[in-house]
């Protein structure tokens, strides 16, 4: 005799269920590789540029401040560990995203050490000044101030407006932390938007960016967009889960690959082109 109805229904029920769970893994797996590949890629960067220090022997069209930037933000990225504020992950080992997370951090110090001992000495200064000509236009600077070249006097606007874009950012993110912990997130959320602006700052003054620190852009905004997707998806994966800063998030990945997006233009026309360089406009510099 064959099942009843009632044992039929069950089978096809369990059925459904088990495949149910097994999609919902896949998905489960499919964001905690999001996350996975989008912490490779801000490793690669620092991957990247220790490979243009080598290679040409120089620190030429590199942004001391986008390096110092992005360094700190991925210390300050530890202390989520710490905290708590990291993403879980339900399939992958959890083991590995610290690991990558401290070897990651340990790259880009042991990468800003090699640029500040062995090739500050090739360090563009002049053209490393963003935030300086806000500084002129104020009258804080005068045009012949030794300061003008300093790197430091610059970074000084630079985390100044991060500063003031986390303390806006705290007003419109939503969080159940208290006051300093929020800030935190916004703070590092608020470095990792600003942190390439110097550099494309940089390279709009030379029209030209070899393929490695170009490999820096390009693998930040991957490491961007692995993390808008990562937002976009979740509602796919956990239907009974929706976080309350989700759209948030994608806004704010979304603006900080909009900040990279016409350096990531003239980067495909460049591989489309077949130029050995990126080329930017026209490719001349501003001061010819």
């Amino acid at each position: 005799l064959g099942p009843s109805p009632e044992e039929a229904g069950a089978e096809i029920v369990w059925s459904e269920e088990i495949r149910r769970l097994e999609k919902m893994r896949w998905g489960e797996l499919f964001l905690d590789g999001l996350i996975h590949c989008s912490d490779l890629c801000i490793g690669g960067t620092f991957v990247v540029i220790f490979m243009k220090l080598q290679k040409s022997k120089s620190a030429s069209g590199l942004s001391l401040q986008t390096l110092a930037t992005v360094v700190g933000a991925r210390v300050l990225h530890l202390i989520s560990h710490l905290i708590g504020l990291h993403y879980r992950p339900t399939v992958m080992p959890w083991f590995i995203f610290p690991t990558i997370d401290v070897l990651s951090a340990c790259a880009g110090v042991a990468v800003l050490a090699a640029f500040s001992l062995l090739y500050y000495h090739s360090y563009e200064k002049e053209k490393d000044n963003f935030g300086i000509h806000v500084f002129e236009r104020l009258e804080l600077l005068s045009k012949d101030s030794p300061l003008r070249k300093s790197p430091f006097v610059a970074a000084s606007f630079l985390y100044a407006v991060v500063a003031v874009i986390a303390l806006l950012w705290y007003c419109v993110r939503k969080s159940q932390h208290k006051f300093l912990i929020s800030y935190f997130c916004c703070y590092y959320e608020a470095m990792g938007a600003v942190a390439l602006i110097p550099q494309l700052w940089m390279f709009h003054q030379d029209k030209r960016v070899s393929p490695l620190l170009a490999y820096f852009v390009v693998l930040t905004a991957l490491n961007r967009l692995c993390t808008l997707c990562f937002w976009v998806f979740y509602p796919s994966v956990f239907y009974w889960r929706y976080p309350d800063n989700r759209g948030i998030q994608m806004v704010s990945e979304t603006m900080n690959l909009l900040i990279l997006s016409d350096f990531l233009f003239y980067w495909i026309r460049s591989k489309v082109r077949g130029d050995k360089e990126v080329i930017i406009g026209d490719g001349f510099p501003d001061n010819v």
